[in-house]
């Protein structure tokens, strides 16, 4: 029997009046790997916080084992201190510094009572649980050259896959990862794929991306209504088990539904059919009313039993199980009247020595979906800039046609002005009023109405990404250039957001490692390499 590690029941949190959880209950043990799933908002992100002891419930309880490490990787890296060396920041001070003086104490034979003193402490810290840092490093691709320079000049990207690092190479009892896979290209998520599932520890994971989901996790917890619903099994096990269960709410509807109609059909046939007794054989009118009398009890009883039941039924009544979906996230795009919207001629573009692309010829079609592909760092994102006219080539063009109209979303929505309000935004950018924005925010099923007198810079990457998918349906664009277009979206939103695309009659040109995404909407491909 695996060892429990943590354990927390009848957990309580709310944020201003608002509850978050109410009366959770959740057991994780060594060895099991959650996928945790919820829309945005849900408290996928507070619930791992919880469990890595970063905030307090208010009420209820959580015991977890003695000497329990637990690892958490955040979903934006904060940096306590920016001039830290990334290899400071991944190795963790302590331990590197007890590893040079046990280093230091086996040269000298005098100081052997003292190693042994920095053995233990080391042996306490999880010195020898740590996984090689080289393998890591390689796996996800933070070359050696990185390590020597200041955490503050790293992308948010490379920070992010530091602190990955730093997390896998502590090699923690239980785990916590949000959304780790934003920035991992194919190789590297088939690394981490590989990492997760040799572990000895426990693991939870929010992430959008619902392959790498099933290749990892062997159990799934669902966020919902300030509720936690447990599955044993993976992304697609939860999908079949919601068909079942939805399989079971639509019969127990209809059986309801039946129900009620035939009360309310034999209601009404009593009432407005008032029966009597046979009439008398024998002329004995007294008994003939005692009969009469007590078939008009029986009726009596009976519809009031009728009523009774079909008060209980009302009183307590199913509402039609529909799958929650969203319909409104939809493009009206403007017409492009030529089939082609964007010609590139021999695109060239290089930082330093590096180039990225070079000689690049392609044209971008009227209906086209293509998915731009290439490990990390190849020129992707750079390629998308360009076409979207925000960084110039070294050489070549780009040619758009008179009616294309470009929108880009860029991975970490950082375009977005971080001093300003969602409502000043679109205010300025789309000249609508606030009740305009709620409007446009509630049918494209989006949310955060409450948010848009906040700073972009006060709200998560999730409520921004929604905020940026608006002002994309309000720009009307026929081209649309999507990087990274599923990070931080819950999966409702996800697919809502597939579905639009698929309906999308102008073109698309998106960068994505996420392996659903890909098989639904990409129709081409363009490869870059590392040039």
């Amino acid at each position: 029997m695996s060892r429990l590690l943590i354990q927390f029941s009848h957990l309580f949190k709310s944020f201003s009046s608002f509850p978050l959880f109410e009366d959770v209950s959740l057991s994780i043990n060594e060895g099991e790997l959650f996928a945790l799933i919820g829309e945005n908002g849900a408290g996928k992100t507070t619930l791992l916080q919880i469990l890595s002891g970063t905030l307090q419930p208010d009420s209820g309880s959580l015991s977890k084992v003695s000497g329990l490490s637990i690892g958490f990787l955040p979903q934006e890296i904060v940096l306590s201190n920016p001039s830290a060396l990334v290899r400071e920041f991944i190795e963790g001070d302590s331990l590197s510094e007890l590893e040079r003086d046990m280093a230091a104490c086996l040269e000298d034979p005098g100081r052997l009572a003292e190693w042994a003193e920095l053995h233990e402490k080391y042996e306490q810290l999880g010195g020898y649980r740590r996984v090689p840092i080289e393998q890591v490093l390689r796996g996800l691709k933070l070359e050696n050259s990185l390590l020597d320079l200041p955490m503050s000049r790293l992308s948010s990207g490379q920070r992010v896959r530091a602190a990955l690092a730093k997390a896998l190479i502590e090699n923690p009892d239980l785990l916590l990862l949000d959304e780790p896979t934003n920035h991992l290209d194919q190789e590297m998520l088939e690394w981490l794929e590989s990492a997760l599932r040799q572990r000895q520890g426990a693991c939870v994971i929010v992430s959008h991306d619902r392959k790498f989901l099933n290749a990892v996790c062997n159990q799934l917890v669902e966020i919902k209504n300030g509720k936690l619903s447990s599955y044993g099994g993976s992304y697609d096990f939860y999908l079949a088990e919601q068909e079942r269960i939805l399989e079971r709410q639509i019969k127990a509807f209809e059986a309801q539904e039946e129900e009620r109609a035939s009360l309310k059909q034999k209601i009404k046939a009593v009432t407005f059919s008032k029966g009597k007794a046979p009439p008398p054989k024998d002329r004995n009118i007294m008994a003939y009313d005692k009969r009469g009398e007590k078939h008009q009890k029986s009726l009596q009883h009976k519809l009031d039993t009728m009523k009774t039941r079909l008060e209980e039924l009302e009183a307590d009544l199913l509402s039609h199980p529909k799958p929650k979906s969203i319909k409104g996230l939809k493009f009206a795009e403007s017409p492009l009247a030529s089939s082609v919207a964007i010609e590139l001629d021999h695109a060239r573009k290089s930082y330093g020595s590096k180039v990225l692309f070079s000689g690049f010829c392609k044209s971008i079609c009227k209906g086209d979906r293509i998915l731009v592909t290439g490990p990390n760092g190849c020129g992707k994102t750079t390629l998308l800039k360009a076409i979207a006219g925000m960084i110039p080539l070294d050489e070549g063009s780009i040619r758009s046609a008179p009616t294309a109209k470009i929108a880009f979303l860029d991975q970490e929505v950082e375009l977005l002005p971080m001093d300003q309000t969602p409502l000043q935004y679109f205010e300025s950018r789309f000249h609508i009023d606030e009740e305009t924005l709620r409007r446009e925010l509630h049918k494209a099923a989006l949310g955060g109405a409450e948010l848009i007198r906040r700073s972009f810079s006060t709200l998560s990457t999730g409520q921004r990404k929604r905020m940026a998918l608006l002002a994309l349906v309000l720009e009307k664009p026929n081209v649309l250039l999507l990087d990274e277009p599923t990070n931080h979206l819950d999966f409702i939103t996800l697919e809502a957001f597939e579905k639009a695309l698929l309906e999308f009659e102008g073109s698309i040109v998106a960068i994505s490692h996420d392996a659903t995404f890909i098989e639904k909407i990409a129709t081409q491909e363009w490869t870059l390499g590392n040039g």
